[in-house]
């Protein structure tokens, strides 16, 4: 078998032995890390200790999520490739990926989480180039030192146990988005001034009130 063909054969492997199972550990890991990051680079930023989750219950940044997941699975084809080859496609990988949650966040919530419009080299405030520069070395991070340790944890917990934690996980995060999604869109009803209309708006309005709202989602801001 030729250089060329070993090395195919090697990349599709680790494609074929991601599995799902580790695909979803590494989309929570990166939801609760990205969380911890966001919230601690407030602190240090601005002194004060503020929401930066994506759903009403649990410390996760669904961005940071679909992003891990996302240099995962494109940058496994990239393992044995120079560092600078990692860093452009993670710095592209990366971008598209900020631009599109920044997108659908606002077709969806019509909302913004962040915006980038005063810092140089921006498109539409949803990437610049500072923070696309900082997936690119992310990336480079990902392949040599993050997704082999990744490896050795999932090898670690019995097949069994891990896809009783993946069903747990994927049932408690299907629920949040749901529950999310439908109090963010009975909040901007009630902004619209429409009165609920049946039990499950009542609910809504009963316990996920604006303010509760604006303090989970404290760095959200309303797009017109």
């Amino acid at each position: 078998m030729s250089v060329k063909g070993v090395t195919s054969l090697k990349h599709g492997l680790a494609i074929k032995n991601i599995g799902f199972n580790k695909l979803v550990a590494v989309f929570a890991a990166c939801c609760v890390v990205g969380f911890i990051a966001e919230t601690a680079w407030c602190y240090f930023k601005n002194g004060y200790i503020e929401s930066r989750k994506s759903l009403v219950y649990g410390p996760l940044s669904v961005a940071y999520g679909m992003g891990g997941v996302l240099l995962t699975l494109v940058l496994y084809h990239f393992a044995d490739c120079k560092w600078y080859t990692v860093f452009w496609v993670s710095f592209l990988v990366g971008s598209v990926a900020e631009y599109i949650c920044s997108l659908g966040q606002e077709i969806v919530f019509g909302s913004v989480a962040w915006d980038y419009s005063h810092l140089p080299l921006n498109i539409n405030g949803r990437v610049c180039l500072l923070y696309s520069l900082f997936w690119g070395a992310l990336g480079v991070l990902w392949v040599k030192a993050v997704m082999p340790l990744t490896d050795k944890l999932c090898n670690m917990i019995p097949e069994n146990v891990g896809t009783v934690l993946v069903i747990l996980f994927c049932a408690f995060f299907v629920y949040d988005s749901v529950l999310s999604a439908a109090a963010a869109t009975r909040m901007n009803r009630r902004d619209a001034g429409a009165a609920p209309r049946n039990s499950v708006e009542i609910y809504l309005d009963k316990h996920f009130t604006d303010e509760r709202m604006h303090k989970i989602y404290a760095n959200s801001k309303k797009v017109e």
